[in-house]
């Protein structure tokens, strides 16, 4: 049966942190959200001399950078956010995978496209060349724990991100993530990935007077969002500028606990969820939490937008996955 955005329940848009190569897909976005990007791109250009444009292109030059994919993503993801809009996909909640909270936050106008690149760029200063991430899939929590322990990488590696009851990110000193990564290969895990960070994002570890993101989020304005933001963190519901402030702080270090929020919006009644941007992670990652819900991605709302006439008929069809 043909897949539709419906409206009788509420929607989320979720956003994903780093790692996703949009280079590769940057060929699906519409010719005019693909300008917009060109004209995001020479703000940031301008601001702090990185061509992102020309990145996404394709074009030779330095890949080491990994603020080129970080800005990319976001970048990218802000533009599509608003061709949804512009089409009249507006949701009733956003939720932030680890530094997608900052896209969100943008796109929620709490506050600017420049003040999130900004913030971008600072945390981006402080990079780490002994630390690293990977996601682990196959065991539960408590095994994962066990594995960490065994590895003797207690202290030395966390669990960072609760994705599903099966599906964990790990963070920490990138030897010890190896050795985390290794044990759990040995003892049958399912998939193992390596995360592109030299940060131990979500973690203690993260957490140091020179990484504080209070002294940057005092360099932007922040105001109360127009569209309640998810906290991936407490599940707890941010649109108020103070709590969004907060919440900007303590998601570099705090444990993500994304499989939570997820069941906490299905359980209070949303059941439409898009992952924004061109990527199809978080997806995958969500629909084993919550079986009654719909997961969209860019390919599937982009494909039943092509199919009528406006935007407006589809949102307003009540149709089922």
């Amino acid at each position: 049966m043909e897949r539709k955005i419906r409206k009788n329940n509420s929607m989320a848009m979720m956003f994903a942190g780093i790692g996703t190569d949009y280079r590769k897909v940057i060929h699906k976005i519409p010719g005019k959200e693909r300008e917009r990007i060109h004209q995001l791109s020479a703000i940031l250009k301008e601001k702090y001399k990185l061509d992102i444009d020309s990145y996404l292109n394709g074009d030779p030059m330095d890949l080491e950078c990994n603020f080129y994919n970080w800005l990319s993503i976001y970048t990218c993801d802000y533009a599509i956010y608003e061709w949804y809009v512009s089409q009249g996909v507006v949701p009733d909640y956003l939720i932030g995978y680890s530094m997608g909270l900052i896209t969100a936050l943008a796109c929620s106008h709490a506050i600017t496209f420049e003040a999130g690149a900004l913030l971008l760029y600072d945390i981006n200063q402080n990079v780490s060349e002994n630390e690293g991430m990977a996601t682990i899939i196959g065991f539960d929590k408590d095994e994962l724990s066990r594995i960490i322990k065994e590895s003797h990488c207690e202290e030395k590696v966390f669990v960072a991100c609760e994705n599903n009851p099966y599906c964990f990110g790990i963070s920490g000193y990138e030897n010890n993530v190896r050795s985390v990564c290794q044990e759990a290969a040995g003892q049958g895990a399912l998939k193992i990935y390596a995360i592109d960070s030299k940060f131990a994002f979500h973690t203690p570890l993260y957490h140091r007077p020179e990484r504080d993101l209070t002294v940057s989020v005092e360099k932007i304005k922040v105001v109360d969002s127009t569209i309640p933001v998810v906290s991936s963190i407490d599940q707890s519901i941010r649109w108020k500028s103070q709590d969004i402030t907060d919440e900007l702080v303590r998601n570099m270090y705090s444990t993500m606990k994304w499989g939570e929020s997820i069941a906490m919006l299905s359980q209070s009644g949303t059941k439409n969820f898009i992952e924004m941007g061109l990527g199809k992670g978080l997806t995958k990652i969500s629909r084993s939490i919550e079986d009654t819900c719909q997961f969209d991605t860019f390919d599937t709302v982009s494909k039943d937008i092509a199919g009528h006439v406006t935007v407006g008929a589809l949102v307003h069809e009540i149709g089922a996955c």
